[in-house]
């Protein structure tokens, strides 16, 4: 009996469940993720790809993406220079939603239980239904509890015939070292900074701003996200606005009605004072600023309402004497 395509954590195994991640060719990947494909596919092709793979990188890289293309690659029937074939039943069928023999497991929750990981144990060792591989996909596994983590240590200890784990995860530091230890990490990078931006310039088809390919930290599809909701060039406004407050050319009021409320508010201050914190400043000044920053951060997810302007006042002005000696970076 085909067991689920998609594997709730919170709930029972389920069948026919269409995936969330939609069928990818290797033509439709990013430019930045073709080199790590096309080493994949050369190792499948030789039989030498490591049945447990983890990959890693900032988050908004593409990881999902480049996962997707390989179970794709691993379950084609017809594989082509360029990828999966698109066109075989097995293709058409994870196109579909609907192949028995892939899992991609997805969590209602923060974090993946054991009971999940046991249900994913048995379908490693089902039998295929397609009389190929079978793969699992494991989003978020940095989620992992620790018993579905030692759980499924045992299944990449002993890995079944024919079958490929992926796990994905921004953070690989908070993998267990054992599941680390028996998984072959493939670190993805965006590639070099001009080339980044000629691809993202291609991809959007508008000019990238200077500072926002700094801002997003080896994020491209952030950057993408943030082109395609117009939000690109209120980073360069926002920038100049607590400039000119530091430099004491805007008051606080209007500083604070300005920026509260911007959904990328906690992210543009952190990259805003580490561009600050980058010139010269004395350690003890540079430890004050983070350490209320990082509060105010922490408070911030808590805030609602008015209370969100009135953090957002206190956390200026305890940070103005510290910063408003420096010469401004940003200039409007």
């Amino acid at each position: 009996m085909p067991v689920s395509r998609w594997l709730k954590c919170s709930k029972p195994l389920l069948r026919h469940c269409k995936t969330i991640l939609p069928g990818m060719q290797m033509t439709e990947l990013y430019p930045w993720l073709l080199p790590p494909f096309q080493q994949m596919q050369a190792l499948t092709e030789n039989g030498q790809l490591a049945h447990a793979l983890v990959l890693t990188g900032a988050a908004g890289i593409g990881k999902n993406a480049l996962a997707n293309a390989l179970a794709a690659l691993l379950l084609c029937k017809n594989r082509q220079p360029q990828g999966a074939c698109g066109a075989c039943k097995s293709c058409l069928l994870r196109q579909a939603g609907n192949h028995a023999d892939l899992l991609v497991l997805q969590s209602e929750t923060q974090h993946i239980g054991v009971d999940a990981i046991r249900q994913l144990n048995q379908f490693t060792y089902s039998a295929a239904q397609q009389q190929g591989y079978r793969v699992v996909i494991i989003p978020g596994a940095d989620s992992m509890t620790e018993a579905a983590a030692n759980a499924l240590l045992k299944t990449l200890e002993e890995p079944p015939a024919g079958c490929f784990i992926v796990l994905v995860t921004s953070t690989y530091s908070q993998l267990s070292a054992t599941i680390r230890s028996r998984c072959q990490r493939w670190q993805l990078n965006a590639g070099r900074a001009t080339d980044l931006e000629q691809c993202l310039s291609r991809q959007s088809r508008q000019p990238i701003p200077p500072e926002l390919l700094d801002y997003c930290q080896g994020s491209p599809l952030k950057a993408l996200r943030l082109l395609a909701n117009e939000q690109a060039d209120s980073l360069s406004k926002m920038l100049t606005i607590l400039d000119d407050y530091f430099a004491g050319k805007l008051l606080l009021s209007a500083t604070v009605k300005q920026l509260d409320g911007n959904a990328e508010l906690s992210g543009m201050l952190g990259f805003y004072l580490r561009q600050r914190l980058a010139q010269p400043l004395d350690f003890l000044r540079q430890q004050t600023v983070l350490a209320v920053y990082q509060r105010w951060c922490r408070d911030a997810t808590r805030i609602i309402g008015q209370n969100s302007a009135l953090a957002l006042t206190g956390l200026l002005t305890e940070l103005k004497p510290l910063l408003q000696h420096q010469e401004a970076k940003w200039k409007s």
